[in-house]
């Protein structure tokens, strides 16, 4: 699975991580289900795939060493 990091991170342990899920949605004031999200911890993030693709646009591609040998190949 493609990873990707936010241009300020550092790769520090203390930046959060977020995990997408479909199910994370949440009711409004007039009872309509839009796209949420929820802290599993002070790291770790649950969010809708609406959400990630938001945060996305801040963000930059990691590439895994598996991914960058396969191309070599």
């Amino acid at each position: 699975m493609p990873q990707y990091r936010h241009q300020e991170a550092f790769g520090h342990p203390n930046e959060i991580t977020v995990i997408e899920d479909k199910k994370m949605l949440v009711e409004d004031e007039n009872g309509d289900l839009c796209p949420g999200f929820a802290f599993i911890d002070a790291y770790t993030v649950r969010a809708h795939p609406r959400i990630i693709d938001a945060l996305m646009g801040e963000s930059e591609r990691l590439w895994t060493l598996e991914e960058i040998l396969a191309d070599l190949s």
